[in-house]
């Protein structure tokens, strides 16, 4: 490099991780402000919708970068443009008011969007960064920060190395005798062998500096765009101080496709099945398990193949979530056993339950102590108390179950009129017989029956038997009138339609015929 040249270029091959206190992360909240680019209309995906509301293991992708500011104390301003509503809304839920937002209302390119944030720059230093950078460290923010203070520099930017093997996707770092300057991906054609350090697109750019270079960029490029890589060319054409840290390319990769979606959700995924085993947590199949960022997991629990476990899930000590359930926004008290191809959301299950195999339960519901929610059961805006049991094939919907109730296989509660949805209770130590059709509004007393296959329209008083089918009759030796003459009308309707019969060798086999 020319030594007349007044440039500081501070490269570090590692990035070193610094601790982040309480007072540092006071220092810098009062000298750093946030800009987070979030207004593009993200055209690699294809989708005509906004990336950024892609969730990452049940995050929407907006909100790694903002989190991790609000981690920092960082004040931020989001930069939002396509779509911005439904950026406004996630970002809203999330953090409240403590963030602003600025319109970008043509998407002219990330210089633009900066400079549209230009009549809130408030701080010494503006720290600027994109939306789809869900993996961006604390560590990697206060190193950048701690070597710009440093170095009292104009710029500092974040580098990293990759093979992008695309060469779409990030800028080139470009080092000559005439200083340092980025590359956009579009416009560059050097080798890529030898310039491979990628710009991460993380900066810190002085207040000042910008104010007066701000309005002097152009979009003289294959994108027609205003870049902010532009202003390190600046800086370093008027001899200005440039610095920058290097951070590992997982940590600072966008996205900008669904295949790099895909990949990082993979990485996060297996960054959150490994923390969970470190704490004791056993996984039969970790390359198929999907956990979300929010998911918490007990002690000698286990998990199967297969498993899906999402939203705000806890799952106690000592629980066995079986292959391929799905468990969404649930909550399991310690020793629950979920059995396989069970679908559970919204519920609360308590200690030493049991759920499935091929349950649903959904919308609101509660499983007491000990109980037990068997084969193809729906339980849907129930409660139901300890000790009691639904084996088999039956649907409990708005309904209030007592403790130490049986429930026979086939029951359902008829809690839709068309119009309105109806409640029923069953109280403690009932018995419902099988294939009971029971029609709320109702009430099971305390200690009832109701015989199998009744159909039951009013209240059941405590200690009762209700039979509610009709009357059977038997006619005797009926039987053996019975087959002659449908023989006989089988044997017309097969005439009469001979396209009903298949031939498969010397055998003649009807439709309606099965094997017993």
């Amino acid at each position: 490099m020319n030594k007349k040249l007044t440039l500081l270029l501070i490269t570090t091959s590692t990035l070193i991780l610094c601790s982040i206190d309480s007072q540092k992360g006071k220092y810098m909240n009062n000298n750093l402000q946030a800009i987070i680019l979030a207004a593009g209309k993200s055209t690699r995906f294809n989708t005509e919708n906004t990336k950024l509301a892609e969730k990452i293991c049940g995050q929407a992708m907006v909100l790694f970068p903002t989190k991790l500011l609000q981690t920092l104390q960082i004040p931020t301003i989001i930069v939002v443009g396509y779509q911005q509503e439904i950026i406004k809304n996630i970002i809203t839920a999330a953090h409240g008011t403590e963030v602003e937002f600025i319109t970008q209302e043509k998407q002219n390119g990330t210089g633009h969007a900066l400079a549209c944030t230009k009549a809130l720059w408030e701080s010494d230093d503006i720290l600027v960064m994109n939306g789809d950078v869900p993996f961006v460290t604390p560590d990697t923010i206060t190193a950048l920060y701690e070597e710009h203070i440093k170095h009292n520099a104009t710029i500092s930017f974040v580098t990293t190395c990759s093979d992008d093997e695309t060469g779409k996707s990030y800028g080139r770092v470009v080092i000559t005798d005439n200083g340092i300057s980025i590359i956009e991906a579009k416009d560059f054609t050097g080798d890529k062998n030898q310039q491979y350090e990628l710009n991460a697109g993380i900066y810190l750019i002085n207040k000042n500096f910008l104010q007066s270079y701000i309005e002097t960029l152009n979009d003289n490029n294959a994108s027609k765009e205003f870049y902010i890589t532009d202003l390190i060319k600046i800086a370093s054409q008027n001899n200005l101080i440039v610095t920058t840290i290097n951070a590992p390319f997982n940590t600072i990769r966008g996205i900008n496709t669904f295949q790099e979606l895909l990949a990082a959700e993979q990485i996060k995924s297996a960054e959150l099945v490994n923390y969970w085993m470190s704490r004791g947590v056993r996984f039969a199949a970790v390359h198929n398990v999907h956990l979300d960022i929010n998911v918490s997991i007990g002690q000698r629990s286990s998990i199967g193949s297969g498993v899906h476990i999402r939203g705000d899930s806890i799952i106690g000590k000592d629980c066995i979530v079986k292959e391929f359930s799905c468990l969404d926004n649930v909550i399991l008290e310690d020793n629950v056993t979920i059995h396989s191809h069970s679908v559970v959301s919204s519920a609360y299950i308590k200690s030493g339950a049991e759920v499935g195999p091929f349950a649903h339960l959904r919308s609101h519901v509660t499983i007491g102590n000990n109980s037990a929610i068997g084969n193809f059961v729906e339980v849907k805006n129930s409660t139901i108390d300890n000790e009691t049991k639904a084996k088999h094939l039956s649907y409990i919907g708005d309904s209030t179950v007592g403790s130490h109730v049986n429930i026979g296989a086939g029951t359902i509660t008829c809690n839709y009129d068309g119009v309105n949805k109806h409640r029923t209770v069953i109280k403690d130590h009932a018995f419902i017989g099988s294939n009971n059709t029971i029609i709320a509004p109702i009430t099971i007393g305390s200690n009832a029956f109701t015989a199998a296959g009744s159909t039951i329209t009013a209240d059941v008083p405590d200690n009762a038997l209700a039979i509610a089918r009709s009357h059977q009759t038997n006619k005797y030796d009926y039987a053996k009138k019975l087959k002659p003459q449908r023989a006989q009308e089988k044997k017309c309707i097969d005439e009469k339609n001979p396209d009903n019969f298949s031939f498969t060798g010397a055998r003649v086999i009807h439709p309606d015929t099965e094997s017993r």
